[in-house]
């Protein structure tokens, strides 16, 4: 399969992370929680967790898909990331299709609920709320609010 596959025995979950994650905390932080898990046999005893990540392009859901089916072709019991909104919907897609567990934190413009998703990035409603806490404890009168992407803008329902 990959060259990052790790292990021998064991259920294995996948990771799909875009070419710039690569060596990132994100990367560093999946590979951890594997480790951890491992190493902690009360959580999950006689069990030993296996990993594949596949890295893709940040523009290039086609390819993204062919790789998460590879991985799910493979044995893939577990599916996380990709964090990119518009690949994430693709992977989350797939999985939900073959209810197959799927772990991500990405913003989500489309929040409902997913019956195989966990998405542990903050909803709309929740962020909006947080920042208008912060601004009240801050006594801030004015905010400038400045978007990198047009896809961050998101109304406020």
């Amino acid at each position: 399969m990959a060259d990052n596959y790790v292990g021998v025995v064991g259920h294995e979950e996948g990771a799909i992370l875009t070419e710039d994650q690569r060596d990132s905390a994100t990367e560093l932080a999946f590979k951890y929680a594997v480790y951890k898990i491992n190493n902690d046999k009360v959580i999950l005893p006689n069990t030993t967790l296996v990993f594949d990540i596949q890295y893709v392009p940040r523009d290039d859901s086609f390819h993204t898909a062919k790789k998460a089916c590879r991985q799910i072709t493979f044995g893939v019991q577990a599916m996380f990331g990709p964090f990119d909104p518009l690949l994430g919907s693709h992977i989350q897609s797939i999985t939900d299709a073959l209810d197959i567990p799927h772990l991500e934190a990405r913003l989500d413009i489309e929040p409902q609920d997913k019956e195989f998703s966990i998405n542990l990035f903050p909803s709309h409603h929740h962020l909006n709320m947080a920042y208008k806490d912060m601004i009240k404890f801050l006594k801030w009168k004015k905010v400038a609010i400045i978007y990198e992407e047009d896809f961050g803008k998101v109304p406020n329902y």
